[in-house]
């Protein structure tokens, strides 16, 4: 069976007009994951693994790298699945570029209650999403 390739600069919706084709390349995750207790869930793109190293803090480890450590990442963090979202950060374990690499990210899960309050801790659910280019 032969291969196709489809190339188009816009799509066209019906009602709703036209965006171009970059925007949708550009705009689109390139990374997803969720996992419960240091477990990766089904239906997670581009993950190979979870790495716990401690309370609140792993690494989500990528199947395809990124091509550099500049891209984007948000994540969130629940108690349960269909509970409402706890208060929480998602950020470099460090606070620094030191701990995102091209194939994974290190972060922490924490209930911030101040600038001098914070308490590393395990969600049941802790959601990923990472935007940038693939290398």
């Amino acid at each position: 069976m032969a291969l196709g390739k489809i190339k188009a600069d816009t799509l066209e919706h019906s009602t709703a007009g036209t965006v171009d084709t970059q925007f949708v390349v550009d705009g689109s995750a390139k990374a997803r994951g969720q996992h419960a207790a240091g477990t990766l869930q089904s239906g997670s793109l581009n993950h190979s693994s979870i790495t716990d190293h401690a309370t609140g803090s792993f690494s989500h480890n990528f199947t395809n790298s990124f091509a550099n450590i500049l891209y984007s990442h948000v994540g969130s963090a629940t108690y349960n699945q269909g509970s409402s979202s706890a208060l929480w950060t998602y950020m470099r374990e460090d606070g620094s570029a030191g701990d995102t690499a091209t194939g994974s990210i290190k972060v922490t899960s924490a209930y911030i209650l101040s600038s001098q309050n914070r308490t590393d801790y395990d969600f049941a659910f802790v959601d990923l999403i990472c935007f940038g280019d693939l290398a």
